[in-house]
């Protein structure tokens, strides 16, 4: 069994709570549970997708809306050539506050089965994934946005489950940048 598909594999048997990620500024975040936090929104992004780039004013607003709530935020860059100064500088330019994971063997991308940036998942305080998609519907398909969205997936789903109700629609598209499988990206390859 390659090496990838092993961690794949042992990624998915592990509960969500033992799992524990310094980000870039040192600091180690126990995945997902956190005393403060109902639910930890994980969002996959990347610096060179101009979708995630352009959902980064919506993300910022989300989060700042849904942290009184209980709702924890970690942005997890999924681009392995990254280094922790290129993504901190990334995060300085679109003006995220938020923690930064540098999920670079996309071990919380098989976790949550994310398949492109920007994509969400959110798990509850036991570390059920309660929800995994798009962030709303600005982007009806690649290269195809909309004035102005007018479904709000990600924040229907925390208002739900932090209301104590299950999700209703757990699972939407993400429209967005593909995460490239690690088996495609050769040593060397920069950003």
């Amino acid at each position: 069994m390659p090496f990838q598909r092993a961690l794949g594999f042992l990624a998915a048997s592990l509960p969500l709570a033992a799992i524990t990620l310094s980000d870039v500024d040192g600091r180690a975040h126990a995945l997902p549970s956190a005393p403060e936090a109902t639910a930890t929104v994980i969002l996959f992004v990347t610096h060179d997708c101009p979708i995630s780039n352009r959902y980064a004013p919506e993300i910022r607003r989300i989060c700042a809306e849904y942290a009184p709530r209980g709702t924890r935020c970690i942005m997890a860059y999924v681009d392995p050539t990254l280094s922790d100064a290129q993504i901190r500088e990334h995060r300085s330019a679109y003006g995220s506050g938020e923690p930064a994971v540098h999920d670079k063997d996309h071990l919380l991308a098989k976790l949550a089965g994310a398949s492109v940036t920007p994509e969400a998942a959110v798990f509850d305080e036991t570390g059920h994934l309660a929800y995994r998609g798009r962030i709303d519907n600005l982007y009806e398909a690649l290269g195809t946005p909309r004035r102005k969205a007018t479904q709000y997936d990600l924040r229907n789903a925390l208002t739900e489950l932090l209301s104590g109700q299950p999700v209703s629609r757990p699972r939407t598209q993400a429209v967005g940048c593909f995460i490239p499988s690690l088996d495609l990206i050769q040593p060397g390859d920069s950003p």
